[in-house]
């Protein structure tokens, strides 16, 4: 059975994405979220890049909370909480009915409920 013409479309995307998401990954190790950000936007700069780099940040997030969140490492934390929020915020598309505002404005908030649940602290209250 042939695929979904949706469904290819996600599947080119994936593929455009994943040496974006290599390069990402490289970037990250450095520091430069910014740089990191715009190699997979570059390369996706659809609701799918979004939330692809929604899970890259969470991901890494993840990690460091793993490893424990010290003094030492807290900003870096901080950072890529704010980068995982941005990106997962940012991953909704635009409402076209005031119910659809709502459920957004919903899963914005589990969302950073969720990340702010993952860090152990609200870094912005």
């Amino acid at each position: 059975m042939p695929k979904d013409p949706y469904e290819l479309f996600r599947e080119s995307l994936e593929r455009k994405r994943a040496p974006a998401m290599a390069e990402a990954e490289r970037l990250f190790a450095e520091g430069r979220y910014d740089d990191a950000d715009r190699a997979v936007t570059t390369a996706d700069d659809s609701i799918y890049g979004a939330v692809a780099l929604g899970q890259f940040y969470r991901r890494h997030l993840e990690a460091i909370v793993a490893d424990g969140v010290t003094p030492a490492n807290r900003a870096r934390a901080e950072a890529v909480f704010a980068r995982a929020l941005r990106w997962t915020q940012s991953a909704y598309p635009e409402p076209h009915t005031a119910v659809e505002a709502d459920d957004y404005a919903s899963g914005r908030a589990e969302d950073r409920a969720d990340l702010v649940r993952l860090l152990g602290y609200d870094p912005e209250p």
